[in-house]
């Protein structure tokens, strides 16, 4: 055994008895947490949530407490640091490094510097040097299988041992094999605004869930982590990364769908629907979620400004008036939209200026009621009444009497959606876009709305209500954003007005062309005032290259530029003619299942058939999990699911049920991307299956 591979066996185990220590201290710790906060019961379980997740995930550090190492000398420094990159930053409570944490702004050498002069920024500013070592380690259990030192980590020879793995270790290994251009996108500021476009496989998710984990970890102490918020899909994959991000040591970060986001922010219950608008020349729910939607949005708060908001009748006490009618609408009126932009902040606003009113002309009002209600009103309880107003105007200047003035805040946001709905021509001059919007309103069952509707729900909610309770975010994750349109970015810059966004999605990978963006730049342009840089990455790193031709036929189809794969072969792509559908899908899973597959997905174009294939396949006692819009469990195995839902997820092996041209129509711009969106989720084997015809881009 050589001398350098001896100092590297002692170093490991030096390093995993320390891991051991912190380990037994941090038990300790927790062990006294409820003794020490026991009359503060929000911040213990903080704390203890806190210190648990950092005991479990040093323990499981344990089996592999590093993976890089490098070597850094300091400009102006003799003293060369010597640093071990883990999946966490460990400390001993003296305070000293045992473990560099990969977030940490040194470890960005490792991933996008070559050795010699290398410069990185600090808190301090830029730190200048030179890298003499850059090293990586396979270690396994504890145990050190190898180590090789490198000049760079974007090497494909260097990747492909991370990559050929099995799905759920390939996320466990991430951090060993960041990318420069996903490390520059992971790495920006917390007050930059960036569009990520990515090709299927090119680590979209992971990025955007390694993205939280650095942002929480270098702004822990200005920014806490319930300050963040994720926007996924659908629930299937806001369970899927609400059990990833804890590994990346961050807790307590809200994962939302934007249905959710939605149904939260208003507080009402309804039902949310998923269907394209009626057919016709005009598509409906593109244009609902267009900012000329917004705008007669914003004609119908104008309208309710002017006839709804502001009572029409005096504030009157019985015999008396305190203030006319004309009055409160002046000074509605005089209020700045700028300062004071909801409906309810206008209204608290009226009404502390009329209480102001009221408590400079207290004297007079008092003066008047007492005329009123004792010397001229013979009624049993004059007096008791004249005393309750004295009351409310002497110790509240009128604050109640004034809040119980202005009812229109007790209407419901959906009742106020319909009536717009229902006024729409009033708001619009197209004729044939009021008749289709209409249409397709009087096709909702009551209580129930469509998805393009609820950027429309929240808009309008937001022009009432405003966002206070959103306030305190400062930066929110989009993923699967090509499946919005540029109004739902809009809605989300508003109620998060304090936030900052990283959005990320793949144009080519929009199965909702009814209603999602078309391109990138216009949401730069209508939502961040071209305050938003857009980045690309281009290179996918999930699939083999045999799997990659394949979809690129798909992306060449429909002329959109192919994804550049790894260098990582595999199997060829397996096409079969179904004779027996059930009968072939049961031989094919368990060919599959011989290799030792951790995760194996059948995928549909059809809805409706992924349930049927999952009964049919239970009768033959295949043991497998159906993913729908309801899911939130799946822990490798076989599964079925839909196209549409298996967007972001990721499998060891793919069976695309049924490629035919009845199934994903070559005319179907959705259908196409659809089927790339299928064919990109396998990592190492594919098998395509069709009945009749195939799809054309596949012939």
């Amino acid at each position: 055994m050589d001398k350098e591979k001896q100092i590297e066996l002692a170093k490991l185990e030096e390093i995993k008895n320390k891991y051991g220590e912190v380990i037994e201290d941090l038990g300790l710790m927790i062990d006294h947490l409820p003794d020490k906060y026991k009359h503060n019961e929000e911040l213990l379980d903080t704390l203890l949530r806190q210190y648990t997740n950092k005991k479990r995930v040093i323990t499981e550090g344990l089996k592999k407490p590093y993976f890089a190492r490098i070597d850094f000398k300091e400009e102006g420094h003799n003293q060369t640091d010597i640093c071990y990159i883990g999946k966490v930053g460990v400390y001993d409570f003296d305070n000293n490094i045992i473990t560099v944490d990969w977030r940490a702004p040194i470890a960005s050498l490792y991933y996008d510097s070559n050795l010699g002069k290398v410069q990185y920024d600090s808190p301090d500013g830029k730190i200048t040097g030179q890298m003499l070592l850059k090293r990586q380690y396979d270690i396994e259990d504890g145990k050190l299988n190898s180590f090789n030192d490198v000049d760079t980590v974007a090497n494909d020879e260097i990747l492909r041992p991370y990559l050929s793995v099995n799905a759920d270790n390939r996320l466990k290994n991430i951090v060993s094999s960041i990318q420069d251009e996903q490390n520059e996108v992971i790495r920006k500021n917390i007050y930059d605004n960036v569009i990520v476009q990515g090709v299927a496989g090119s680590g979209k998710t992971t990025v955007a869930l390694h993205r939280i984990a650095y942002l929480a970890y270098n702004y822990r102490n200005v920014i806490n982590s319930n300050q963040y918020m994720v926007i996924g899909p659908n629930k299937f994959f806001i369970k899927y990364i609400s059990s990833i991000l804890p590994d990346l040591d961050v807790v307590n970060v809200p994962q939302l769908t934007f249905d959710e986001l939605c149904l939260e922010y208003l507080n009402e219950n309804f039902v949310i629907l998923y269907r394209p608008s009626l057919k016709d020349k005009f598509n409906s729910n593109k244009y609902k979620l267009s900012m000329d939607y917004a705008r007669l949005i914003d004609k119908y708060i104008n309208y309710l400004e002017q006839n709804e908001v502001v009572p029409t009748k005096d504030l009157t006490v019985s015999y008396y008036t305190i203030l006319n009618a004309n009055f409160i609408k002046k000074t509605y009126d005089s209020i700045s939209d700028t300062l004071y932009e909801n409906i309810q902040s206008k209204i608290n606003k009226t009404i502390l200026l009329c209480s102001t009113y009221i408590k400079n002309n207290k004297e007079e009002i008092l003066n008047n009621l007492y005329t009123i209600y004792v010397k001229h009103v013979d009624e049993k309880n004059s007096y008791k009444i004249y005393n309750d107003l004295k009351k409310e105007i002497t110790n509240n200047n009128g604050i109640v009497l004034l809040k119980k003035h202005f009812p229109f805040l007790n209407k419901k946001t959906t009742a106020l959606y319909n009536h717009f709905l229902l006024n729409f021509h009033k708001y619009c001059d197209d004729r044939f876009i009021c008749t289709q919007i209409q249409k397709d309103f009087k096709c909702n069952k009551t209580n129930m709305y469509n998805f393009d509707d609820l950027a429309g729900l929240m808009y309008l909610h937001y022009r009432l209500h405003g966002s206070e309770k959103y306030k305190n975010y400062k930066h929110t994750i989009v993923d699967e954003a090509q499946d919005y349109g540029v109004f739902n970015f809009f809605v989300l810059k508003k109620i998060l007005n304090a936030s900052h966004f990283s959005i990320f999605g793949d144009l080519a990978q929009s199965i909702y062309d009814y209603r999602s963006i078309d391109s990138w730049e216009e949401v730069n342009h209508e939502i961040f005032k071209n305050d938003c840089s857009i980045e690309y990455l281009l290179k996918s790193y999930r699939t083999t290259i045999e799997i990659m031709n394949e979809a690129n036929k798909v992306l060449n189809y429909i002329g959109l530029k192919p994804a550049d794969p790894v260098i990582r072969h595999g199997e060829n792509v397996k096409y079969m003619q179904l004779r027996d559908k059930y009968e072939d899908l049961y031989d094919q899973i368990n060919l599959l299942k011989t290799k030792k597959y951790s995760s194996i997905a059948l995928i549909s174009n059809d809805d409706q058939e992924v349930t049927t294939i999952y009964n049919e396949l239970k009768k033959k006692n295949i043991d497998l999990t159906l993913i729908n819009n309801e899911s939130i469990d799946y822990d490798n195995g076989i599964c079925i699911v839909s196209s549409k839902n298996s967007k972001g997820l990721e499998f060891d092996a793919v069976i695309i049920v049924d490629a035919g041209e009845k199934s994903f129509d070559s005319n179907s711009s959705s259908d196409m991307k659809s089927l790339y969106v299928s064919m990109t989720r396998a990592l190492h084997e594919m098998i395509i299956m069709y009945e009749e015809k195939l799809t054309i881009p596949l012939m």
